[in-house]
């Protein structure tokens, strides 16, 4: 009988799933990927999933249930015979057993698997991938707003139980406040998923605009798993994606592998405590050696800042002094990671990168806790100037570890071939990053995508940055899968 490996998504108007993984060992040591979806911004979207089969030697057999959000029998895809460290690619709009509608899916494996998705908007040219969506019985979305400049969150609820219908509770918390401004609930048939949208949801009619906060969605009995979207109302294809948290995963130190000021974009970190007391939050940044016009460590205000319970605060890697946390104190040019330390309680973080200005495209990650450093880290797309979009990702790992690391990444084609190329392997100091770009390495054959995987001796993280390079579609970023 075949093992587990759950994925949880919910989808929109056309065949299309979004769908986020997160890789390990569950209970009984069944491999489990988690994922949630939800429906189109700006016109009908597409999505593709793509899931690495982790196993060393031995193929895995596949098998994807999608689940209609109105509700029906699950229709069932497979992937059999998917090679050791390869990944299989299913592209809803293709699938003929699929109608156009919402779905959620539950994606099952006889090996450990990691999965991704991204899904597109042809008619705005946005674009958002996920992962590493975990379950959880709590679970926070560390950022969320409407019409905050511009911006408006919707929220995908994925039920991880396909024979009982979840009720859960979703509350909405104001920026600097502790009690909900919204709880609301929702009930969601087994296997599938509802979508909060703050801008359209009558529950959050009294919500003003221009409001920012948090979201907590809180099940009793059946643990959901949580994907946010952020649409940017004001650059046609902005749009990114994060995922919810499961409430105790908070942790007092996170870690950014990819932060810039004015290289090809500019992050800005949102802090959430979700906890009942405040926090003192401290923002390090340690350069990379690719960016000369910045070196070493320097601290954001050169001070902590204060986080009041279920507040947040935003530190911008750009130079604005008249934000409540200041100039960064980062030159122009400059590319690196980040460590967010806590004192007095525990944080969640999100970092969007994004280039509004010059090619209007935004994408965001989530801040890693220590937990989710590992040695082994699986990469379940990569590209290197893919199809007309010109598509290629950027790689970018950090060592968390306390002494050098040495890591090497691996690629493989959409048919499991291994590439063999050269530059795979480099030395990291500790907190430092490191970042592969298939367009810059030697002997990546063109037009290429397929899964990678990074294999350190010192625990690591990882972000995976999908962009175009003529601009025609928005970027979006995923997060390297821990595979230990």
């Amino acid at each position: 009988m075949m093992k587990k490996a759950v994925v949880l998504a919910s989808m929109a108007t056309v065949a299309a799933v979004l769908v986020a993984g997160v890789a390990g060992f569950g209970a009984n040591n069944t491999p489990a990927v988690y994922a949630s979806r939800l429906a189109g911004i700006q016109g009908a979207g597409a999505s593709a999933i793509q899931v690495q089969n982790l196993d060393a030697s031995l193929d895995a057999q596949i098998v994807a249930d999608f689940y209609n959000q109105k509700g029906s029998a699950a229709v069932t895809i497979n992937r059999p015979n998917v090679a050791a460290g390869s990944a299989a690619n299913i592209y809803l709009p293709t699938e003929q057993s699929l109608t156009n509608g919402a779905y959620a899916a539950i994606i099952s494996a006889d090996r450990q698997i990691a999965a991704i998705a991204r899904t597109d908007w042809s008619t705005s040219g946005g674009a958002a991938i996920y992962s590493n969506v975990i379950p959880g019985n709590e679970v926070s979305v560390p950022l969320a707003a409407k019409g905050y400049n511009g911006q408006t969150t919707l929220a995908s609820i994925q039920n991880t139980d396909t024979g009982q219908q979840a009720t859960v509770t979703v509350e909405f918390y104001k920026a600097g406040s502790a009690a909900p401004l919204v709880s609301t609930q929702k009930n969601i048939g087994p296997g599938t998923s509802v979508t909060v949208d703050l801008g359209k949801d009558a529950a959050f009619s009294t919500v003003p605009a221009g409001t920012l906060g948090a979201l907590v969605v809180k099940s009793a009995s059946i643990p959901v798993g949580v994907q946010a979207f952020m649409d940017i109302e004001n650059f046609t294809k902005a749009v990114y994606a994060y995922e919810g948290v499961p409430s105790e995963q908070a942790a007092a130190t996170l870690y950014a592998p990819l932060i810039r000021n004015d290289f090809f974009g500019t992050t800005g970190i949102s802090v959430v405590n979700p906890g009942t007391t405040p926090v003192q939050v401290t923002v390090t940044y340690i350069a990379s050696p690719l960016t000369p016009a910045c070196s070493g460590q320097s601290t954001h205000g050169g001070k902590s800042f204060q986080i009041d319970p279920k507040s947040s605060a935003v530190f911008y890697q750009g130079n604005v002094a008249a934000l409540p946390t200041g100039d960064s104190g980062l030159p122009a040019k400059c590319l690196g990671a980040a460590k967010i330390d806590a004192t007095g309680g525990n944080i969640l973080a999100i970092v969007n990168d994004a280039e509004l200005a010059k090619a209007g495209t935004s994408a965001a990650y989530n801040a890693f806790p220590a937990a989710s450093g590992a040695k082994k880290v699986a990469l379940p797309l990569f590209r290197n100037k893919h199809t007309n979009l010109d598509l290629s990702t950027g790689i970018q790992a950090m060592n968390i570890g306390d002494t050098n690391a040495n890591v090497s990444i691996e690629f493989k084609n959409s048919s499991g071939q291994l590439i063999n190329v050269s530059g795979t392997s480099q030395t990291i100091a500790p907190l430092a990053s490191f970042t592969w770009f298939p367009p810059s390495i030697a002997g990546m054959p063109g037009n290429t995508y397929g899964s990678a995987s990074l294999t350190s001796d010192q625990p690591i993280v990882a972000i995976v940055n999908d962009a175009s390079g003529n601009g025609k579609v928005d970027a979006a970023i995923y997060s390297g899968i821990k595979a230990d």
